[in-house]
């Protein structure tokens, strides 16, 4: 069983990988995939983000990048050996529940995404977003196939 979670988990969190990498890009000052003229830590000040967050930006780390390989870990560490104390499990079998309102957040952004914009003012271009909405699906499974609850099959000691 713990195979076959693991293997779920790999290939859902698969989908985050492009994901990551395209933000970790953006983050060191790459241009691919942004219109022209467009600053995600400009973005960042115009919404109002913690002062952190920016800076983190301007000096080569995306949070959203960071935050979805920690997803990714989160569910590994579930999916083969969740923790014994448990407290500790408790808590990360509910951060992992939690992630995985990911996958409808994810289905949504590919529904608004395919049906597009009008205006012209979207700073991404076409690839973006449904490379993102896989990755919000992608780590969402993950993080639910890893907290899934496991079934116990009786031994000796506890069919007494």
């Amino acid at each position: 069983m713990t195979r076959h979670r693991l293997r779920t988990v790999t290939l859902a969190g698969g989908l985050a990988l492009p994901y990551i990498a395209l933000k970790s890009y953006w983050a060191a000052g790459g241009r691919g995939g942004l219109a022209d003229g467009f600053e995600v830590a400009d973005e960042f000040r115009r919404n109002n983000a913690p002062a952190a967050l920016i800076w983190l930006e301007h000096h080569g780390v995306d949070f959203t990048a960071v935050l979805a390989l920690t997803g990714l870990a989160l569910a590994a560490v579930l999916a083969h050996r969740p923790p014994r104390l448990r407290p500790v499990r408790r808590l990360l079998l509910a951060v992992a529940w939690a992630g995985t309102l990911l996958v409808p957040y994810g289905l949504l952004t590919a529904l608004l995404g395919a049906l597009g914009r009008d205006d012209g003012g979207h700073p991404l271009t076409g690839w973006v977003v449904p490379a993102g909405a896989a990755a919000f699906v992608g780590i969402g499974t993950a993080l639910a196939a890893s907290a899934w609850p496991r079934r116990h099959r009786p031994t000796a000691a506890t069919a007494r």
